[in-house]
């Protein structure tokens, strides 16, 4: 299934948790590749994202301009360490405490 990503503005990015950030680039990525691929086309009018506020499409300036903005603010987060390396950070506590 598509998604839709509301526009925001870098200020309101830096303002966000690393976690949320994930997940809007998670939903950014979920968008669609562009109308014309989407099973709307033919059906419906092409959405403008400056009417709706919502980015739908990969394709559009709107889409390319929220996922250089995110990545950019990601790059100066700390990073989180995925499941993985969680895990091996409790093996390695749990090797110290014996």
């Amino acid at each position: 299934m598509s998604s839709k990503v509301e526009i925001k503005t870098t200020e309101e990015l830096n303002k966000m948790h690393t976690g949320t950030l994930m997940k809007r680039r998670a939903m950014l990525l979920k968008c669609e590749e562009s109308f014309k691929s989407s099973d709307r086309f033919g059906h419906e009018t092409e959405p403008s994202v400056v009417e709706v506020g919502l980015i739908e499409f990969k394709e559009t300036p709107e889409w390319q301009q929220a996922y250089e903005d995110l990545k950019n603010i990601l790059v100066t987060r700390e990073n989180l360490p995925n499941k993985e390396e969680r895990k091996e950070i409790r093996r390695n506590k749990a090797k110290l405490s014996k």
